[in-house]
């Protein structure tokens, strides 16, 4: 259907992917917090359907291992864009202690 004559580029296009899916699984993190912390409390609370027919104790599952899916993709994240992330610490740290030094002066 669409041809495409440029080349892929696996790196950039992994770092892409990656960061797609850290912002998505973030997103749906957050989205489940959310109806944790709407949800109805006391005793029972954990049986009444919710969202998706999903209970209580079902959103709470559904929240850890999303979380512990974004912890793994941000770890990930870091490791991969960790030049990248060098750079802008050390740009920041520079761009500031000039400031600081302008500031004391």
């Amino acid at each position: 259907m669409f041809k495409t004559s440029r080349k892929i580029n696996i790196k950039i296009y992994g770092r892409a992917v990656i960061a797609i899916i850290m912002m998505t699984v973030w997103v749906l993190v957050g989205l489940s917090g959310l109806i944790l912390w709407l949800a109805p409390e006391g005793p029972r609370s954990g049986r009444i359907p919710l969202v998706f027919d999903l209970t209580k104790s079902d959103w709470k599952e559904v929240h850890l291992w999303l979380a512990v899916i974004t912890i793994a993709i941000t770890i990930i994240h870091v490791i991969i864009d960790w030049k990248t992330l060098r750079a802008v610490i050390r740009y920041m740290a520079s761009v500031h202690r000039e400031s600081i030094a302008d500031f004391v002066k």
